[in-house]
């Protein structure tokens, strides 16, 4: 069934579903919908199916096994119906809306994966072990997607997000790792390989290959060999960053949610080829203590590398935010 799909039994499938997860009253309202909406949302799954079949190998190329067996291929076939009835225009958008809703949620139940039914995912979409994952309202998914379990395209906020376009664009063929997150309204280019666990805030061109190397998150194009060792640590009051670095490189901390902190400043004390050492100077702007731990972001003109957690700088910061003086160090 890899590159064969018996559309009857999946029509059949997807009405069961339906009938199951609606009641009569809804059933009946989108009964002038029913054989369109049948006839598209199948189509749109047996390209999913044979996708998926294609990329999984655990499944042997047997369509009929993710179909029957698969539970984060439930989440997909559920968000294809889901989807389209969303879109449902008329009197009774209202109630489309809450039965697109309640598709979506079962989806989840089956699946542990939610993805909102308003959310647009172009074709061939693979949801590899998709238990955790969530794909937010605004999301926009290319074609030939591949993403894995524990994944988040979702906003920056935790609560009280603004409306609008505010979760993440991916391009075309694009893979994400098991427990990334990708936040905000940012654009993934296409052919990008997002390695598990990394946390993305701002846009990533095309071709790039983002990973999480021990303490080094490193986003560098195809084309760049650098794999060069980087590092960061606090002592004595000072942030010291080593390896392949100089002082043209832009030092940034951020705090838990990969956000700058706007109260602090990095004034430079020694700008050595592989060692830079910063003073932590604070500014008067009123921040609270950040969340922790603290990350730092070192950019250069030929790669961007994030280092989670050095050692000391969560430590200094916060004694820096809550001292009375303005500077660590002398």
């Amino acid at each position: 069934m890899g590159g064969f799909i018996d559309m009857q039994q999946l029509h059949d499938e997807l009405l069961t579903h339906l009938i199951t997860t609606l009641t009569p009253r809804q059933m009946k309202q989108l009964e002038p919908h029913l054989a369109p909406l049948i006839q598209n949302a199948a189509q749109a799954v047996a390209e999913d199916l044979i996708a998926y079949a294609y990329r999984d190998p655990a499944s042997r190329g047997r369509g009929e096994l993710i179909l029957e067996s698969y539970a984060s291929f439930k989440a997909v076939l559920f968000y294809r119906l889901a989807h389209l009835v969303w879109h449902f225009q008329g009197a009774d958008h209202g109630d489309f809306s809450r039965m697109a809703l309640k598709l979506s949620n079962q989806g989840k139940i089956l699946s542990g994966a939610e993805i909102h039914p308003a959310a647009r995912i172009g074709r061939r979409f693979v949801l590899d072990h998709g238990y955790g994952t969530v794909i937010g309202e605004t999301c926009v998914i290319g074609n030939d997607c591949y993403i894995l379990c524990g994944v988040t395209l979702g906003a920056r906020g935790i609560a009280n997000n603004p409306d609008g376009k505010r979760h993440p664009r991916l391009g075309n063929n694009v893979e994400v790792g098991a427990g990334a997150r990708v936040l905000g309204y940012v654009s993934i280019g296409d052919n990008v390989f997002i390695s598990p666990s990394c946390v993305i805030t701002q846009d990533v061109p095309a071709g790039t290959k983002v990973k999480v190397v021990n303490q080094i998150q490193l986003q560098k194009n195809d084309e760049s060999d650098h794999s060069n060792y980087l590092g960061a640590f606090a002592l004595d009051e000072r942030l010291h960053v080593v390896g392949e670095v100089s002082a043209g490189h832009k030092v940034t901390v951020l705090d838990a949610d990969f956000h700058p902190l706007q109260g602090l400043m990095l004034e430079p004390t020694v700008k050595e080829r592989h060692h830079l050492q910063f003073r932590l100077r604070r500014l008067d702007t009123g921040e609270q203590l950040p969340r922790l731990p603290l990350n730092l972001k070192v950019c250069g003109p030929e790669f961007e590398i994030t280092l989670l957690s050095p050692p000391g700088l969560s430590a200094l910061v916060r004694h820096l935010l809550q001292a009375t003086p303005l500077i660590v160090g002398g």
